[in-house]
């Protein structure tokens, strides 16, 4: 009973011991294990497709190849992208010791810890997303709830990826809208609302800002609303109108 055991535990410390950090990948360097969380992400971009054969390399290759600066493995099998470092949690390497699901000698992450990379010493920001007060003629109005209908959509589509306040408001603006609202990092709206005097637009009830802190795809130092909260919950708008809405503009 014992030597059987032992020779199991053997076995176990050479799994271990033959997992190792890639350090090194092309152009990419490890910076060390960063923590993460499922309701903050540290990187913003989830690359999806290669969850059954992942590897350090495909994670980096895809990250690469979307133009990102950074690149991150977790639980094995996860792998994110970003161009900012949106919260900072110091772990020790030893919390990402998990094997790529795609190769067991690879090392991609762990239970909240994330295997942090960076390409070829580009540089990167750092700290939460923040919303863009002002844009152009545009002001932003409040965090809404989705109540309100934005039936609309900008006269030249934008990709989800590609989302960025200035590009939604560019593009309610060449359709004609004064009124704009983003929602889940991704999605733009556009609507035409007229000020009864109230200086609110019909139906918009705001919320707390804390609920539209989802970062835009394209920009993760901004924030473009909220995401959703359930089975056919949406999440909060970052919502915005022209300054002429307002009787006495100030913009």
């Amino acid at each position: 009973m014992f030597a059987s055991q032992l020779a199991t535990v053997f076995v176990l410390a050479q799994l271990v011991l033959s997992q190792t950090p890639v350090f090194q990948y092309k152009e990419w360097v490890s910076i060390g294990c960063q923590g993460d969380s499922a309701t903050a992400r540290a990187l913003h971009h989830l690359v999806t497709g290669f969850s059954a054969n992942m590897t350090v390399e495909i994670c980096l290759d895809a990250c690469a190849a979307a133009g990102f600066p950074l690149g991150g493995l977790e639980f094995g099998h996860e792998c994110f992208c970003g161009n900012t470092l949106l919260y900072v949690y110091p772990q020790r390497d030893e919390n990402c010791f998990l094997p790529c699901v795609g190769n067991a000698s690879e090392l991609c992450g762990g239970p909240d810890g994330l295997s942090l990379y960076q390409f070829a010493d580009t540089p990167f920001t750092t700290g939460p997303p923040s919303p863009v007060f002002s844009y152009k003629n545009w002001v932003l109005w409040a965090c809404i709830d989705q109540g309100p209908e934005f039936p609309f959509r900008p006269l030249d589509p934008i990709a989800d990826d590609e989302m960025s306040v200035g590009k939604c408001l560019d593009g309610c603006a060449a359709a004609g809208h004064n009124a704009a609202g983003l929602q889940n990092g991704q999605s733009c709206f556009c609507n035409s609302v007229v000020n009864d005097g109230s200086e609110q637009p019909d139906g918009w009830q705001s919320t707390d800002n804390s609920d539209c802190q989802k970062p835009c795809l394209d920009n993760a130092t901004e924030t473009c609303g909220g995401l959703p909260q359930g089975v056919g919950i949406e999440g909060a708008i970052s919502a915005y109108v022209t300054c002429d809405f307002f009787s006495n503009s100030q913009c």
